[in-house]
């Protein structure tokens, strides 16, 4: 296979630069919509993050097929069109899994609380239906669906982080584009480790992840014979 990553962020603080853009939510929006651009009319199930998370953004989506449950916030989120009084914490007391809900077509805005006020946005999942959280210290907490999803989901990010987070290069340059790169470059690696341990060459060699890269750098700079089983 042949990859090739293109990384062009412009420095300065400028009306183009890297530092007027990267907080933007029309920015996330665009790279949002570039990823997804060959998953219309799949209904396929998309979960963001805060930054991405917009009604506007939401409904696009809707209209080509594709089904969004994102994590808002009133700091990070595009909040354009969506009801004020459910952006605003309640000021009653409330009890772990108690939510409120508003709706707008299939659109739905869950506000649910968890020691913390947590709101999601979704058009993906009925509001009604039920769902729960487990905690290993406090048990089961009722949600909706659309929150057990989210977090179902989510934990696939959490699990990369936990095995492979220590195994990203830790070379820090001041060039933002060299950040992305050295970023990329790591992710690759980690990636191919995955591939490896799900290939039938694994069953032979059994290298760990720190093994794996050590050879993986022997053979990009010629220090090793290249084997046809690894």
């Amino acid at each position: 296979f042949s990859f090739k990553i293109y990384v062009h962020l412009k420095e300065g603080s400028g009306a183009d630069g890297l530092d007027a853009l990267k907080n933007k939510p029309q920015l996330h929006s665009m790279v949002a919509k570039s990823l997804c651009q060959n998953a219309s009319g799949k209904n396929y199930i998309i979960f963001t993050g805060p930054s991405i998370t917009s009604l506007n953004l939401f409904e696009e989506f809707e209209k080509q097929g594709i089904y969004c449950c994102g994590l808002l916030s009133t700091r990070k989120s595009d909040c354009t069109g969506l009801p004020p009084s459910m952006l605003n914490n309640s000021v009653t007391p409330q009890s772990r899994g108690q939510y409120r809900i508003r709706m707008k077509g299939n659109m739905s805005l869950i506000c649910w609380y968890n020691k913390g006020h947590f709101r999601f946005l979704t058009n993906a999942y009925s509001p009604v239906q039920q769902g729960v959280i487990i905690k290993r210290k406090s048990g089961e907490i009722p949600c909706p669906l659309a929150v057990e999803a989210f977090a179902a989901h989510l934990s696939y990010i959490c699990k990369y982080d936990d095995k492979y987070s220590k195994y990203f290069i830790s070379h820090k340059p001041n060039k933002t584009w060299q950040q992305v790169f050295w970023f990329a470059i790591s992710i690759a690696i980690n990636n191919a480790y995955i591939l490896y341990k799900m290939s039938e060459a694994y069953h032979v060699t059994r290298y760990s992840r720190a093994q794996f890269g050590e050879r993986l750098v022997k053979e990009l700079l010629g220090l090793e014979d290249t084997s046809p089983t690894h």
